[in-house]
């Protein structure tokens, strides 16, 4: 009977023990943090940055036309598309002609002026070659004059010379006579007396005589001198005025710069000829975009652009503005897909052409996207979505699965333990290194994680290591 009873309370008590425990586990059980889990698989990660922008044409062109034209009506307004040879504007025909009857008097003006210099040239060059013809008779007549005198000179001084000589030589015989007269001893003493007497006024005459005769071949060689001298100096002046009349004419570029402006005057006639064969009608010269026009009407026309066209029937860019960081995953070549404001198609098979820095804003980048002629007109708004190449990772997770804590990143990891219920889930961290990731998947380093490891993808609380976990059910 004691027996029976003892089994009875230990029966009783183990009933208790099974109801605690079974309490128990339910009662952890609900105080665990629920979670859902995913395991590592192979995958790659794409990066994709969203901008908008306005299509730009690839080339600009310029419209204008003759200064100083009088606007009369403009056919067209920014931002309209037109076709080539599609009037823009309209000028005044009455003040044209007015114009071209001007420009041609004007350049009548200017070739008679031309004709006036021309004939005053041509009567300089010929009254220099009649001052240069003159200044060589007048040399060689000098120098023939010249030779003349010199002649006359010697031959007047080589004459007094001469006379001078004879006289001195006659007079030497004479006196050589009368020397042998008195040693001879002839003649009486009166007769010496007489001639002694007559030899004295001889004498004087002779001094006279001879100082005549010396100071004439004086003369006759100052004379001769001073034709040498003479004709030196007149054909020195004769020489100089020769080269004077040889010099070149004064350089006047007069006529050739009047030549030049008559030609440019006659390009500006030949332009406004062809306005007015026009009618007047200024036409685009491509099919485009009116950007801006910078004319009004009822105003003149200046030399300046009157009308700025984008060329639609050329290459057209693109270009959208991105923030610096989003930068980093964008290279040239890296695939494009635009979608123009109120379309719902998209245009694919485009790449990034180009990466400039913004110029008004650092902390942007621009991407320009060159598009071939006809795939976006000039002045569209469009989005483009910018894919990077996506590369190929043997580990990826979650985006939601990595913790961040000190600039590093960290899973947590179901780990089965035994405990006093039996066994249960926990948590466990594990440090990883984060290669890549984009707004819904990270690619880790390989040899931290396996694939059978379940790795916490979400809780429905705070969680730490260690922490015991249920998963949820699915």
């Amino acid at each position: 009977m004691i027996r029976k009873k003892a089994f009875g309370i230990f029966g009783g008590f183990l009933a208790v023990m099974l109801v605690f425990t079974i309490l128990s586990r339910a009662a952890s059980g609900a105080s665990m943090a629920r979670v859902e889990t995913v395991r590592i698989s192979t995958g790659t990660i794409d990066h994709r940055v969203s901008a908008s922008g306005r299509v730009e044409a690839g080339k600009e062109i310029a419209v204008y036309t003759e200064g100083a034209q009088r606007v009369e009506e403009i056919f067209v307004r920014e931002g309209q598309m037109v076709e080539k040879g599609e009037v823009l504007f309209q000028i005044s025909l009455s003040e044209l002609e007015e114009q071209i009857t001007a420009a041609r008097q004007d350049m009548e003006k200017m070739r008679l002026q031309n004709q006036d210099i021309l004939n005053s040239r041509n009567q300089e060059q010929q009254d220099q070659a009649t001052a240069r013809n003159r200044a060589a008779e007048d040399y060689d007549a000098a120098v023939l004059k010249g030779e003349q005198s010199i002649a006359e000179a010697k031959s007047a001084w080589e004459a007094a010379e001469g006379a001078l000589r004879e006289f001195l030589e006659s007079s030497a015989d004479e006196r050589l006579y009368s020397q042998e007269q008195e040693i001879s001893g002839e003649g009486s003493l009166s007769g010496q007396t007489d001639d002694s007497a007559g030899g004295e006024e001889s004498g004087a005459e002779w001094e006279v005589r001879k100082s005549e005769l010396e100071q004439a071949a004086a003369d006759a060689k100052q004379a001769y001198d001073e034709a040498v001298s003479s004709n030196d100096q007149n054909i020195l002046a004769a020489k100089r005025a020769l080269e004077d009349s040889s010099k070149g004419l004064t350089l006047d570029s007069t006529l050739e710069q009047n030549e030049i402006t008559r030609q440019q005057e006659e390009l500006k006639l030949n332009k406004l000829i062809e306005l007015k064969a026009a009618e007047g009608k200024i036409q685009a010269p491509v099919r485009g975009t009116v950007t801006e026009i910078m004319i009004t009407t009822g105003d003149f026309t200046s030399d300046q652009t009157a009308i700025r066209m984008a060329d639609a029937s050329g290459e057209s860019c693109l270009t959208v503005s991105v923030d610096r960081t989003e930068g980093e995953f964008i290279s040239a070549g890296s695939s494009v897909e635009i979608k123009a404001s109120g379309k719902t198609e998209k245009i694919c098979d485009y790449t990034v052409t180009d990466i400039v820095e913004n110029k008004e804003d650092k902390t942007l980048l621009d991407i320009r996207i060159h598009l071939p002629g006809g795939v976006l007109e000039a002045g569209t708004l469009a989005e483009a979505e910018i894919v990077r190449k996506p590369e190929n990772y043997a580990v990826t997770l979650p985006v939601e699965t990595l913790h961040e804590e000190r600039g590093g990143y960290y899973v947590l990891v179901l780990e089965e333990e035994q405990g006093v219920l039996g066994t249960e889930l926990a948590v466990r961290r594990f440090d990883v290194e984060v290669l890549d990731k984009n707004g819904t998947a990270a690619a880790l380093e390989e040899g931290v994680l396996s694939g059978e490891q379940e790795v916490v993808s979400s809780s429905n609380r705070m969680l730490q290591e260690g922490d015991r976990v249920r998963k949820k059910e699915k």
